[in-house]
């Protein structure tokens, strides 16, 4: 016996008794018909003892198909007994057509023997799809029903009788065979049904499998195993909807110079040191909390505690993860780590804002507090208020004509001159002058930037259009954000602006940070090949405290290199063989230096000795509005040189 042949059987018996309701109810009516529907009746009782017989074998075969539903739905079925007991009630059935036909035969009129075979010949078709899940069954019961009939018709009847006993062995051959094919169809189909359930078995077993999978990808980081922020997010809020309202802590760990670390090292070195930590922390942490790998270096763990003690205890065994070296082939580097914390519900009942204060509490003692972690507090909070209210109110800042430009110079070392003014962004709310270093970084991170830095460009092209009116050949540096180059038409509104205001290319100067090349590399130095074919000349700001400063100048020809004033603020110690190195790097490379930052005189002479090529600063101008701009430079009569 092969694995599925009880539950080819038992499929085949449901199919037998399903159509067996149907069967009995005709068969009853036929008989009854049969039975009373002539008028000799009265004349022969053997025809009531007859249909008497057919109605309690219906009433039992009716009992059999009860008992069979009854087993069925207890799930106690004794498959090869009900086959037996199905089997005698149909043969049983189909020996009391037969008998009917043969004994009534002689004293049936032309009528009664035609109804009579049209009914058996209409039972007989109807079984061989009826009792078609049988093949004993179903070629058994139709050749009972019909050969012997017609065979006895065939032999003792009249001419007229004999033709329709000839028919009717005809008939019970065709019946033979159709009933053989239905029975074949039916058994093939309930096969195969079975063979393709134990295929779509496998199968829903292998995509079950695939399935987990699938989930385990969909949930897991693919470089640490660790949650990915959508399935922390889930298990996290899952916590928070919790009926017993338990406290936790969110920590949010990033690591400190993570990116030098991939720059000089690579990324498959920057990956493993991401693997190694992750390992290291689901060591200590995997049985008390839920830990998660929240993109790039930030790894967030979620413990069900917010006591200030146990806190504390987490916090050094996160910063006690970062004492020993990451050991990758033959480097051994030492990490350091920034960790901010939050509770729940102490700081929020929301997971975003849970996440987004132990980010800023991350990003405090990152920056501020030498500490191995912060806290979320009062005075974060109102970090936070304010910087949501400027969020807020510097998306309108253009509509509301709250922004401004100011100037200042950028002086010829060689001659006092002006050579150049670098365009400042102001920004004036409620009276109160809001710092750059403040509001820009808000501005990139709401998107709101792209306008500001639209607006600005437009409104220094046109003031440059102002000095060309004058008469004075002065460029206009303006800043520009790596938010700005996001946008695929940055160069092309550029050039419709020099357009617009009918300005030279060549007295504007757009001025980049090295950190716009921490993101996509390629295609900023792109767009900055671009500029630099409108003519529009390049500088690099802040130059030496950012991302890769050599490769930068290497990778295109910047004009101008304008060393950040930290540098400047040393130049008693190493910030002047700092400068010396950088100007001998611009002999080589062409570019000119600026200078920024210059408060004293002593440095400007300590400059000029070192041959910096453009001083910028509060010891020459403040940064002043246009107008005052314009006063400065009509008192004397400038003929600058260009920035090269």
């Amino acid at each position: 016996m092969y694995p599925n042949e009880n539950l080819e059987l038992n499929a085949r018996l449901n199919l037998l008794y399903r159509n067996a309701y149907f069967g009995i109810v005709i068969t009853f009516i036929a008989a009854t018909g049969l039975a009373f529907g002539f008028d000799n009746t009265n004349e022969d009782p053997t025809k009531v003892i007859w249909w008497v017989s057919i109605s309690l074998l219906m009433l039992i075969r009716l009992l059999d198909s009860l008992t069979w539903s009854r087993h069925k739905d207890k799930g106690t079925l004794d498959n090869i007994r009900h086959l037996y007991r199905f089997r005698s009630g149909a043969l049983l059935t189909a020996f009391l057509w037969s008998f009917y036909c043969l004994y009534f035969y002689s004293n049936s009129n032309l009528y009664e023997l035609s109804v009579s075979w049209i009914i058996v010949s209409a039972m007989a078709g109807g079984s061989a799809t009826v009792l078609s899940a049988d093949r004993f069954v179903v070629l058994s019961y139709t050749q009972i029903l019909l050969l012997p009939y017609s065979l006895l018709v065939a032999i003792a009847g009249n001419s007229e009788h004999q033709m329709i006993g000839f028919l009717g062995i005809a008939f019970s051959i065709v019946m033979f065979f159709t009933a053989l094919k239905a029975a074949t169809y039916t058994e093939d189909s309930i096969r195969l049904r079975y063979k393709h359930k134990n295929l779509l078995n496998n199968m829903k077993h292998e995509v079950e499998t695939r399935t987990q999978e699938i989930v385990k990808l969909n949930q897991l980081d693919s470089l640490t195993n660790l949650l990915n922020r959508s399935a922390f997010i889930k298990q996290a809020e899952a916590c928070i909807n919790e009926k017993s309202k338990q406290p936790f802590s969110i920590f949010f760990i990033d690591m400190n110079g993570f990116k030098p670390v991939n720059d000089n090292f690579g990324h498959n070195i920057g990956d493993e040191i991401l693997r190694q930590l992750s390992r290291r922390l689901q060591t200590t942490f995997a049985q008390t909390a839920i830990i998660s790998r929240w993109g790039g270096d930030e790894f967030i763990l979620l413990a069900k505690t917010d006591k200030a003690d146990e806190i504390d205890t987490i916090a050094k065994s996160i910063c006690h993860l970062f004492a020993t070296p990451f050991h990758i082939h033959d480097y051994s580097i030492d990490m350091d780590v920034s960790i901010g914390v939050s509770t729940y519900p102490t700081h929020s009942l929301t997971l975003s804002e849970l996440i987004s204060y132990a980010d800023v509490s991350m990003y405090s003692n990152k920056h501020d507090d030498k500490g191995d972690y912060v806290v979320f507090n009062n005075t974060l909070a109102k970090k936070v208020q304010s910087e949501f209210y400027l969020s807020t109110a510097i998306t309108s800042a253009i509509s509301n004509q709250q922004l401004s430009l100011v100037f200042q110079p950028i002086i010829d070392a060689e001659n006092d001159r002006y050579h150049a003014v670098e365009a400042l962004l102001r920004w004036n709310l409620d009276g109160e002058q809001i710092p750059p270093d403040i509001f820009i970084p808000i501005a990139e991170r709401n998107g709101s930037i792209r306008s500001i830095g639209q607006w600005v460009l437009d409104e220094s092209i046109k003031q440059q259009k102002t000095l060309e009116r004058e008469g004075f050949d002065v460029k206009v540096c303006i800043n520009v954000s790596v938010i700005q180059f996001d946008d695929p038409k940055f160069v092309n509104c550029i050039a419709k602006l020099l357009a617009k205001y009918d300005v030279k290319a060549s007295n504007i100067c757009i001025e980049i940070t090295e950190s716009v090349f921490s993101t996509d590399k390629p295609k900023i130095i792109a767009a900055l090949k671009q500029l630099q074919a409108l003519g529009i000349f390049i500088s690099i700001d802040d130059f030496g405290t950012g991302y890769s400063s050599l490769s930068l100048i290497q990778d295109f020809g910047v004009h101008v290199v304008k060393i950040d004033r930290s540098f400047i603020n040393r130049l008693d110690s190493n910030g002047g063989a700092i400068i010396k190195a950088v100007m001998v790097m611009g002999g080589d490379l062409n570019y000119s230096v600026v200078a920024e930052g210059i408060e004293s005189i002593d440095q400007e002479i300590i400059l000029k000795e070192l041959g910096v090529q453009y001083l910028q600063g509060y010891l020459f101008s403040r940064p002043v509005p246009f107008n005052e701009l314009l006063v400065k430079l009509r008192k004397k009569n400038f003929s600058l040189d260009e920035l090269s």
